[in-house]
């Protein structure tokens, strides 16, 4: 009967190494688990970065296109007024010159 104790208990210590081992192995995998979802986790976020300021450029793009091709708009808008005003200004020029000597001459009209 000894012997079956001995080989009882020696089952046991082996069962009992064989845990521990297999408790160290399961805490290193997920010791790697923890650290590959670390680094998962910071390329998702950088990759989300990334898209992000991809979109905000490409929007940005968009508005200063917008904005520049409105600027034009407004531009032509100015030019044609101006020339409008120029040549108004250029056809009652000559009418101007002689009312403002008639009156420095002492012309009445």
């Amino acid at each position: 009967m000894g012997s079956l104790v001995e080989a009882t208990v020696k089952a046991l210590i082996e069962f009992e190494s064989d845990l521990d081992r297999t408790k160290a192995e399961a805490l290193e995998v997920k010791k790697k688990m923890i650290k590959d979802a670390e680094a998962f986790a910071e390329s998702a976020k950088l990759d989300a970065i990334s898209k992000a300021q991809e979109q905000a450029s490409e929007t940005l793009a968009k508005a200063r296109s917008e904005a520049e091709a409105e600027a034009e708009t407004i531009r032509k808008k100015g030019s044609s007024s101006l020339k409008s005003y120029e040549a108004l200004i250029s056809r009652r020029k000559a009418k101007a010159i002689e009312m403002v000597v008639g009156r420095l001459l002492g012309e009445t009209q």
